[in-house]
Protein backbone atom coordinates (compact mmCIF):
# COMPACT_ATOMS: atom_id res chain seq x y z
CA UNK A 1 0.00 0.00 0.00
CA UNK A 2 1.28 3.71 -0.69
CA UNK A 3 1.81 6.51 1.68
CA UNK A 4 1.05 9.99 1.69
CA UNK A 5 2.40 12.26 4.56
CA UNK A 6 -0.14 15.31 4.93
CA UNK A 7 1.56 18.22 6.95
CA UNK A 8 -1.43 20.11 9.15
CA UNK A 9 -1.25 23.38 11.49
CA UNK A 10 -5.11 24.05 10.95
CA UNK A 11 -4.69 26.92 8.43
CA UNK A 12 -6.53 27.27 5.20
CA UNK A 13 -4.14 26.09 3.16
CA UNK A 14 -3.51 22.92 5.42
CA UNK A 15 -7.28 21.60 5.47
CA UNK A 16 -6.98 21.96 1.67
CA UNK A 17 -3.95 20.04 1.64
CA UNK A 18 -5.92 17.76 3.72
CA UNK A 19 -8.90 17.30 1.21
CA UNK A 20 -5.94 17.05 -1.48
CA UNK A 21 -4.40 13.75 0.62
CA UNK A 22 -7.91 12.56 0.60
CA UNK A 23 -9.07 12.53 -3.08
CA UNK A 24 -5.48 10.91 -3.90
CA UNK A 25 -5.65 8.60 -1.12
CA UNK A 26 -8.70 7.43 -2.28
CA UNK A 27 -7.64 7.27 -6.47
CA UNK A 28 -4.36 5.42 -5.20
CA UNK A 29 -5.80 3.20 -2.46
CA UNK A 30 -3.14 4.70 -0.16
CA UNK A 31 -3.06 5.31 3.57
CA UNK A 32 -2.32 8.79 5.51
CA UNK A 33 0.09 9.77 7.76
CA UNK A 34 -0.95 13.55 9.32
CA UNK A 35 2.05 15.17 10.70
CA UNK A 36 2.05 18.61 12.92
CA UNK A 37 4.69 19.87 14.42
CA UNK A 38 5.51 22.19 17.43
CA UNK A 39 8.31 23.91 19.09
CA UNK A 40 9.38 27.34 20.39
CA UNK A 41 8.80 30.16 18.16
CA UNK A 42 11.89 31.57 16.72
CA UNK A 43 12.64 34.98 15.94
CA UNK A 44 12.42 34.93 12.22
CA UNK A 45 15.21 37.74 11.22
CA UNK A 46 18.10 36.38 14.28
CA UNK A 47 16.71 32.97 14.28
CA UNK A 48 16.96 33.30 18.11
CA UNK A 49 14.52 31.05 19.91
CA UNK A 50 11.50 33.52 21.21
CA UNK A 51 10.99 33.11 24.87
CA UNK A 52 7.68 31.37 25.85
CA UNK A 53 6.20 29.96 29.09
CA UNK A 54 5.67 26.60 29.80
CA UNK A 55 1.97 27.11 30.18
CA UNK A 56 2.07 28.85 25.91
CA UNK A 57 4.38 25.79 25.52
CA UNK A 58 2.36 22.91 25.97
CA UNK A 59 -1.00 25.05 25.40
CA UNK A 60 0.65 24.88 21.81
CA UNK A 61 1.21 21.42 21.62
CA UNK A 62 -1.92 20.38 22.95
CA UNK A 63 -3.93 22.92 19.94
CA UNK A 64 -1.64 20.88 17.45
CA UNK A 65 -2.86 17.43 18.65
CA UNK A 66 -6.47 18.73 18.45
CA UNK A 67 -5.43 19.85 14.92
CA UNK A 68 -4.37 16.54 14.27
CA UNK A 69 -7.18 14.63 15.89
CA UNK A 70 -9.94 16.48 14.03
CA UNK A 71 -7.76 15.82 10.78
CA UNK A 72 -7.60 12.24 11.60
CA UNK A 73 -11.84 12.29 12.16
CA UNK A 74 -12.50 13.86 9.08
CA UNK A 75 -10.25 11.69 6.51
CA UNK A 76 -11.38 8.46 8.57
CA UNK A 77 -14.61 9.69 8.13
CA UNK A 78 -13.77 9.79 4.26
CA UNK A 79 -12.90 6.17 4.49
CA UNK A 80 -9.07 6.36 4.45
CA UNK A 81 -6.51 4.70 6.67
CA UNK A 82 -4.77 7.08 8.67
CA UNK A 83 -2.41 7.63 11.25
CA UNK A 84 -1.47 11.23 13.57
CA UNK A 85 2.10 12.06 14.22
CA UNK A 86 3.25 14.78 16.03
CA UNK A 87 6.65 15.86 16.36
CA UNK A 88 8.64 18.33 18.20
CA UNK A 89 10.88 20.67 16.58
CA UNK A 90 11.18 22.11 13.34
CA UNK A 91 8.72 21.33 11.17
CA UNK A 92 10.29 20.87 7.72
CA UNK A 93 12.62 18.45 9.08
CA UNK A 94 10.02 16.59 10.69
CA UNK A 95 7.79 16.32 8.14
CA UNK A 96 10.79 14.83 5.40
CA UNK A 97 12.10 12.54 8.28
CA UNK A 98 8.46 11.06 8.63
CA UNK A 99 8.22 10.75 4.94
CA UNK A 100 11.64 8.74 4.75
CA UNK A 101 10.27 6.78 8.44
CA UNK A 102 7.59 5.71 6.46
CA UNK A 103 8.64 5.36 2.81
CA UNK A 104 5.78 7.84 1.68
CA UNK A 105 5.09 8.00 -2.15
CA UNK A 106 4.20 11.64 -1.67
CA UNK A 107 3.93 14.06 0.90
CA UNK A 108 1.21 17.08 0.09
CA UNK A 109 1.67 20.19 2.53
CA UNK A 110 -0.17 23.81 1.75
CA UNK A 111 1.33 27.05 1.20
CA UNK A 112 0.47 30.22 2.77
CA UNK A 113 2.35 32.46 -0.43
CA UNK A 114 3.54 34.54 2.03
CA UNK A 115 5.56 36.06 -0.47
CA UNK A 116 9.60 36.16 -1.38
CA UNK A 117 10.44 38.79 1.01
CA UNK A 118 8.38 37.31 3.85
CA UNK A 119 9.62 33.67 3.35
CA UNK A 120 13.39 34.91 3.16
CA UNK A 121 12.81 36.30 6.69
CA UNK A 122 10.26 33.68 8.29
CA UNK A 123 11.84 30.95 6.49
CA UNK A 124 9.76 28.45 3.91
CA UNK A 125 8.66 25.34 5.63
CA UNK A 126 7.20 24.19 2.14
CA UNK A 127 10.19 25.40 0.43
CA UNK A 128 12.60 23.21 2.82
CA UNK A 129 10.74 20.17 2.23
CA UNK A 130 10.41 20.39 -1.80
CA UNK A 131 14.54 21.15 -1.83
CA UNK A 132 15.14 17.73 0.69
CA UNK A 133 12.06 15.39 0.21
CA UNK A 134 12.87 12.37 -1.40
CA UNK A 135 9.44 11.87 -3.01
CA UNK A 136 7.79 14.02 -4.79
CA UNK A 137 5.91 17.15 -2.84
CA UNK A 138 2.40 18.69 -3.83
CA UNK A 139 1.54 21.91 -2.67
CA UNK A 140 -1.74 23.01 -2.59
CA UNK A 141 -2.15 26.85 -1.97
CA UNK A 142 -4.42 28.88 0.30
CA UNK A 143 -8.19 28.91 -1.25
CA UNK A 144 -8.58 31.98 0.34
CA UNK A 145 -5.83 33.58 -1.27
CA UNK A 146 -6.49 31.80 -4.27
CA UNK A 147 -9.29 33.02 -4.90
CA UNK A 148 -8.55 36.52 -3.82
CA UNK A 149 -5.78 36.56 -7.06
CA UNK A 150 -8.63 35.05 -9.35
CA UNK A 151 -11.02 37.88 -8.93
Amino acid sequence: MSTIVVATDGSPAARAAVERAVTEARASKAAVELVSAWSTPVNGALGAPTYMSEDVFYATRDAMAEILAAAKAHVAEAGVEVETHLVAGDPAAGICRLAEERRADMIIMGSRGHGPLAAAFLGSATAHVVQHAHCPVMVVPDPERAARHAA
